[in-house]
């Protein structure tokens, strides 16, 4: 047992886990004001992820902006061109999931979290008009105050 713990990640100060909480509900709330003022659905559920990485553990390499913005894109932009390609099946979301899986790390641009897109996009069969600006603007601003709540609490991000 006591193996396990020392295999499991360290511990987090108070002070981590208030920026966790803090900057992570602070940037859903900006993607609940852009969505509510502007229509655009921000909410996508892979973002969930994206904060985790984005304040929890903003120190992996799938953390850091071109990650964040690319991997979220690349999934994006292949995703729909498959759903709108294959035939809507079983078989072709397994496909799908493991073309963007291989392709994000082709282009090294691995963001976790965007290997759930190609999920929603499909159980969706989200309109290109409609996911790739979301995705876009959403990934944007959660870098933005991603930036803004670093440089605040001193902390580094991204990795030089």
């Amino acid at each position: 047992m006591r193996r396990l713990i020392k295999l499991h990640q360290p511990r987090a100060s108070w002070q981590e886990i208030v920026v966790d909480l803090v900057g992570s509900a602070a940037a859903i709330g900006v993607l609940v004001l852009i969505t509510d003022t502007t229509n655009m659905p921000l909410l996508w559920a892979p973002f969930g992820g994206t904060l985790v990485l984005m304040f929890a553990a903003h120190k992996s390499p799938f953390a850091q902006p071109i990650n964040v913005l690319g991997g979220h894109l690349l999934s994006a932009v292949i995703s729909l061109l498959l759903v709108w390609i294959l035939p809507h099946n079983t078989w072709s979301l397994m496909v799908i999931v493991g073309v963007v899986i291989a392709a994000m790390r082709v282009t090294r641009l691995t963001h976790p979290p965007a290997g759930a897109n190609p999920i929603v996009i499909y159980l969706t069969q989200g309109s290109w008009l409609v996911v790739l600006p979301s995705l876009a603007v959403g990934a944007l601003a959660i870098l933005l105050l991603g930036y803004l709540v670093h440089r605040v609490t001193r902390t580094s991000w991204p990795i030089q």
